[in-house]
């Protein structure tokens, strides 16, 4: 079948409106609207009627979904066989090996789990999370992705986990869009000001850094500002008065939010655990966008993209984190030649406007 011109219709399932539903559906689809000719469309649950979809699956060529939502799927052939259709399913972690330390491991946990350090049971079947549930999540997760034309991905690594299961596996990276990420023209600031953003599941990444950043922020006095999450339990007493928490806002947001923290170095720690090598380097395109120069674990996936000393400063051990951070803090010029570096790097590789054809061609793909 010829698809070079065709004008390619795709139906979007229900996905959240937070980080993950913005980069992997929404975001990309506004970006294929907007600079290509196909024409996407996500089902709302709260405004559209079942007729609604229905007609909207009659005429879509392509239907997407996120991991998750091959229940409502089965739900949706059952109902209508009549429409036929090819399926994508998008992925953008492996819950086959969850750390239990994410919260996330209440729905995908396949062990229960005792802590030696706390000696308590942190997940114990049917008292904090149900085995035989996360099981058939699971599984159901990974018939989806068997049942599924194509999968999509964020990563290679990720690209190689999900070909145990299909062999029509497509890499379409996380990318921002610069028309909402710039570098804000503000005033220095008397304070030096030290960032993150993330979800609750980054506790162990950041007990990875624990010794070192509470000895920097002693000695450097800065400000850390933490979006979305923070884990008190990891800063010390006398250091929490320099913490500032900001809460989760709409994700629409993101972008403005993060820039107006104003911030001069950005800390993006990953701990070295098998989990945490199948995500994506979303976090340090973010800070790159703006011109911020990062300390970033130097490991997957942020091994892959950045350039140590050009686009990052990358660190393995807690001896290099002090050294990395003590560097940014006290040489302006190496900020500014990173935070540039870093920037252009986004420009070239991550702007997504750029890349609205590539997903496009994917779903083409499998037609």
């Amino acid at each position: 079948m010829n698809t070079k011109n065709k004008v390619l219709k795709i139906i979007g399932l229900p996905c959240d409106s937070g980080g993950c539903g913005w980069y992997r559906v929404r975001q990309p689809f506004e970006m294929i609207k907007q600079y290509t000719t196909s024409d996407p469309y996500i089902v709302d649950n709260e405004k559209d009627n079942s007729i609604a979809i229905y007609e909207a699956l009659k005429i879509a060529d392509v239907g997407l979904m996120r991991q998750g939502a091959e229940l409502g799927w089965r739900m949706l052939k059952n109902k209508y066989p009549e429409i036929t259709k090819k399926w994508v399913m998008d992925i953008d972690d492996n819950i086959e090996i969850i750390s239990p330390y994410s919260e996330h491991y209440s729905e995908y946990g396949l062990e229960e789990f005792y802590d030696s350090n706390s000696k308590v049971w942190i997940w114990k079947d049917k008292q904090t999370f149900d085995l035989e549930k996360n099981r058939l999540r699971v599984n159901s997760l990974i018939e989806g992705l068997k049942e599924v034309d194509l999968v999509t991905v964020t990563t290679k690594k990720l690209a190689d986990y999900a070909k145990q299961y299909n062999k029509n596996v497509a890499i379409l990276p996380n990318m921002v869009n610069l028309d909402a990420w710039w570098k804000l023209d503000l005033k220095p600031n008397k304070q030096l000001r030290i960032g993150w953003s993330g979800g609750i599941s980054h506790y162990e990444d950041w007990y990875s850094i624990k010794k070192p950043l509470n000895e920097l922020m002693r000695k450097y006095q800065f400000k850390l500002i933490m979006a979305g999450s923070h884990f008190e339990g990891i800063i010390d007493k006398d250091n929490r008065h320099l913490v500032e928490v900001l809460s989760w806002l709409p994700f629409k947001g993101h972008s403005y939010r993060m820039m107006c923290m104003a911030l001069d170095i950005a800390l993006i720690p990953l701990a070295d655990l098998p989990f945490n090598h199948y995500k994506s380097s979303i976090k340090w395109y973010e800070m790159s966008a703006m011109g911020v120069p990062s300390l970033v674990s130097n490991i997957l996936p942020y091994s892959e993209d950045i350039e140590h000393g050009k686009t990052a400063l990358g660190y393995k051990t807690e001896e290099q984190f002090y050294n990395g951070l003590v560097s940014l803090i006290e040489n302006e010029q190496l900020r500014k030649k990173i935070g540039f570096n870093a920037r252009k790097w986004v420009e070239q590789n991550r702007d997504a406007k750029k890349t609205a054809d590539m997903w496009v061609e994917s779903y083409k793909s499998i037609l």
